[in-house]
């Protein structure tokens, strides 16, 4: 028969067990709330990264479209201004024409008035050359504005990625050490459930690390492109002669 001892150590045992349930039961729910706490932490912080990330990406866009049509106007207004000089020019030689005409016809002789015309339209000749090289040098300004205004563009964009890539480096710094962390829970985690509980959390900050590292890889592709792509200024020394020194 069973003794009054051993009675006593079994209720003892039963208790204990009990009591290490119990325990285990509240460290686990104590350990699911940090980590749900710690989730709606995250997706908090990558919420406001998201949202940070489209209002830059819609105010680059706003920004280049009103570039864009400024520069569309300003080129209008250029072509514009050439028109009516030209227009300009060209009444004011016929009017000079008309007067010089009536003027020779009164009081020089015929052949005078030809050569009068035609030193009128040799100077209407000169006159429309000056203005075809005044709307090529309109043209070339407004190709000068819009090309400095792409690469000032260009510019900012590459300096919002940097900023971008900045941010994240320090993301990744901060993963790196929870990383670190998380493994060191996984190999000090007693039990099955803490184990699965801890390689969960692992492998969640690693897929967070993995999406900011391919986030800066496609940073890093923009900035190259804009490098690739970015507006070479070539001197006029240069133009004239390419052999010149530092234009090679």
């Amino acid at each position: 028969m069973t003794s009054l001892a051993e009675l006593r150590e079994i209720e003892q045992e039963r208790i204990a067990s009990e009591r290490a349930a119990i325990t285990a039961e509240v460290e686990g729910r104590k350990r699911a709330l940090i980590e749900a706490e710690q989730r709606a932490k995250d997706a908090a912080e990558a919420k406001v990264v998201a949202e940070r990330t489209e209002e830059i990406r819609i105010a680059r866009e706003r920004e280049q479209a009103e570039r864009q049509a400024r520069m569309h106007v300003e080129a209008v207004e250029a072509t514009e201004r050439a028109r009516l000089a030209a227009a300009l020019e060209q009444e004011r030689t016929v009017q000079e024409l008309d007067l010089r005409r009536q003027e020779v016809a009164k009081k020089r002789p015929t052949w005078m008035v030809a050569v009068t015309i035609g030193a009128v339209l040799a100077a209407g000749a000169l006159t429309w050359f000056g203005i075809g090289r005044l709307q090529q040098a309109e043209a070339a300004n407004a190709q000068e504005r819009i090309a400095l205004a792409q690469a000032a563009d260009a510019r900012r964009e590459r300096d919002v990625a940097l900023e971008q890539m900045n941010q994240m480096d320090v993301q990744l710094a901060e993963l790196s050490k929870r990383v670190d962390k998380a493994m060191d829970q996984v190999i000090a985690a007693d039990g099955v459930a803490a184990r699965a509980a801890a390689k969960q959390n692992l492998d969640r900050l690693r897929m967070e690390e993995a999406e900011i590292k391919r986030q800066r890889a496609i940073e890093q592709a923009r900035i190259d492109k804009i490098n690739r792509n970015k507006v070479i200024n070539i001197s006029d020394e240069c133009k004239k002669n390419p052999l010149a020194k530092g234009c090679m």
